[in-house]
């Protein structure tokens, strides 16, 4: 089976998926791919790429759980951290799209996990030292400064 050929047969697969699982029309599923950094056209992808897609297709469940319950264990952590620091799971996605062209948690490998475990904790350290500065500013000897007497 040459590359344009399995390209092809997962193009399908894909099309598939999104009729008989998700029941997406085409208008919709080009906007979700797109949002999820796939562009418009699944033609225009390699075959790593729409490996990838059928991938994140087939792990999706619909259902109203939570997003954190799709996530492994250490996943589950990192959903600690990003909400702690704040990040939406949009903006997560944005940073794993731009810093390894990833879209979910699960694609990334151990040595990527990792480096965005870190990234946020290092976020939540540094929003910790800023608070803390500007406590110390409007609190001396505990009790609070008063400008104007």
């Amino acid at each position: 089976m040459t590359q344009e050929q399995r390209e092809r047969k997962l193009r399908q697969e894909i099309h598939g998926l999104r009729v008989k699982k998700f029941h997406w029309p085409l208008e919709a599923f080009k906007f979700i791919i797109k949002g999820l950094g796939y562009g418009e056209s699944l033609r225009a992808l390699p075959e790593d790429r729409l490996i990838e897609l059928k991938a994140l297709l087939l792990k999706y469940r619909k259902h109203g759980r939570p997003q954190i319950f799709t996530f492994d264990r250490q996943g589950k952590y990192m959903f600690y951290l990003m909400k702690t620091a704040g990040w939406t799971e949009s903006q997560l996605r944005a940073f794993t799209i731009q810093h390894y062209s990833k879209s979910h948690w699960n694609l990334l490998n151990q040595k990527e996990r990792r480096a965005v475990i870190a990234m946020l904790q290092n976020y939540i350290k540094q929003n910790e030292k800023k608070t803390k500065n500007t406590t110390k500013k409007e609190i001396s000897n505990g009790h609070p400064q008063n400008p104007q007497g």
